[in-house]
């Protein structure tokens, strides 16, 4: 990632916030920063990118930042449209690398994986790793926007109110586009005739 001189010498000055504050709000949101570019890009290299790129974009609008409002959902909205903006770029079909979270079919919530227990047997470890792949393979065919809602509320735990201000939305869309990724999700693993474990 870019030092904060490299933005500067880069960008140039000129915002309202001191270079301080700035450094400051890096620190404070680097690794949930990282964590969202993985879980959108899924591919380590490509979140740097896109955290690098992010950071950038939020150096250049520093002053159109308002003090007291929460940092990171500013800068997770600039990284979303950031990563919207090079997806229409490339647009190339990726498959999603890691999940951290598993649908059941019965009611269509997503739920955190259980760690595995030590006392499971072989047989079982592989039929999680495959029902984790085919997850992660239904996630990676929904639509982008329901897609992004999904990794915001199930996987990074985010609040319909934190999302609707990163997605610049209203919290009744933010509903809508969580159900209905959930329930594209479930048909998806039904279609596989996948259940969970």
């Amino acid at each position: 990632m870019a030092t904060l001189n490299e933005l500067q010498r880069n960008i140039g000055e000129g915002t309202r916030l001191s270079a301080d504050q700035f450094e400051s709000m890096v620190r404070e949101t680097k690794r949930r920063a990282y964590s969202m570019a993985l879980q959108l890009t899924r591919n380590a290299s490509d979140a740097e990118d896109l955290v690098q790129e992010t950071y950038v974009k939020a150096w250049k609008g520093f002053d159109s930042y308002m003090p007291g409002r929460p940092f990171l959902n500013w800068l997770l909205r600039i990284m979303q449209r950031a990563y919207l903006d090079s997806r229409r770029r490339e647009n190339p079909i990726r498959k999603a690398e890691s999940i951290h979270a598993m649908v059941s079919p019965s009611d269509g919530d997503l739920q955190d994986m259980p760690i595995v227990d030590p006392q499971s047997n072989p047989a079982e470890d592989v039929i999680r790793s495959e029902y984790s792949d085919e997850v992660r393979a239904c996630l990676a065919e929904l639509p982008e926007v329901y897609r992004a809602v999904l990794i915001l509320c199930d996987i990074e735990g985010r609040s319909y109110g934190e999302i609707a201000e990163i997605q610049r939305t209203t919290i009744g869309t933010v509903r809508s586009r969580i159900h209905r990724g959930r329930k594209l999700l479930r048909a998806g693993l039904m279609k596989r005739s996948i259940s969970a474990p």
